[in-house]
């Protein structure tokens, strides 16, 4: 249920909130002074950023304010309706992580995807085929999952990377063009295999152990 409108960027109109609050209306003005004005706390243009509107015929204020920030001016009317708007900023934030990081991680599946085009194009200049590229593309992805198979949509965001990574490796090295078509998938193989170390290194967990995700084409749909 949605008991205020979250704005896009994730920032809600402080007059709403102070509606929903149910305080003196002919306050308005006074509250958002002590509150967001001359709050000593509160940033302009990083807790709140305030604009003219039109109520009633009457030109007032009012404010786009962070969730954060939200949630500190809710707590202080130490109200039933402050602790509930309270917990119903708590969630929203939390949904809102949650669709930045699938974002990041759709992004990063598109980046995976216009690599690996590349390298079969690659591959085609090669005189190669589309079965070859699936054999040297798949020969990498098991090299950085040590043998298990694990589709590129069900990947998470770091994996996802590091399989851009290998692969942008291997036609980094292509565009020499002193290879022959034999030769791509040991290089494939190799790159993959560098970033598969790379990732234990750095996180202590092997690749096919980092946590994996709903399939990304559903995610895109």
């Amino acid at each position: 249920m949605e008991l205020i409108k979250i704005y896009h960027g994730g920032v809600i109109s402080a007059r709403e909130l102070y509606q929903y609050l149910e305080l003196n209306k002919a306050h308005w003005k006074r509250w958002y002074t002590k509150n967001i004005t001359q709050n000593p706390y509160a940033i302009e243009n990083e807790d709140w950023e305030g604009f003219a509107i039109m109520v009633n015929n009457n030109k007032t204020m009012d404010f786009a304010i962070t969730l954060g920030f939200a949630k500190k001016l809710a707590m202080l009317t130490r109200s039933k309706k402050g602790e509930e708007i309270r917990d119903y900023f708590i969630k929203c934030e939390e949904t809102l992580q949650v669709l930045k990081q699938e974002n990041k991680r759709f992004e990063a599946f598109l980046k995976l995807e216009t690599t690996k085009e590349r390298l079969h194009q690659n591959i085609l200049n090669l005189g190669g085929t589309q079965i070859h590229y699936i054999q040297i593309d798949t020969a990498g992805s098991k090299i950085l999952f040590n043998g298990e198979v694990i589709h590129d949509e069900e990947l998470g965001l770091l994996a996802l990377k590091g399989r851009d990574f290998a692969t942008e490796l291997t036609n980094d090295i292509l565009k020499e063009g002193k290879h022959l078509l034999n030769d791509v998938e040991e290089i494939n193989k190799e790159q993959h295999r560098t970033i598969r170390q790379v990732i234990i290194d750095n996180t202590k967990r092997k690749p096919e152990d980092l946590p994996r995700g709903e399939r990304i084409k559903k995610l895109g749909k």
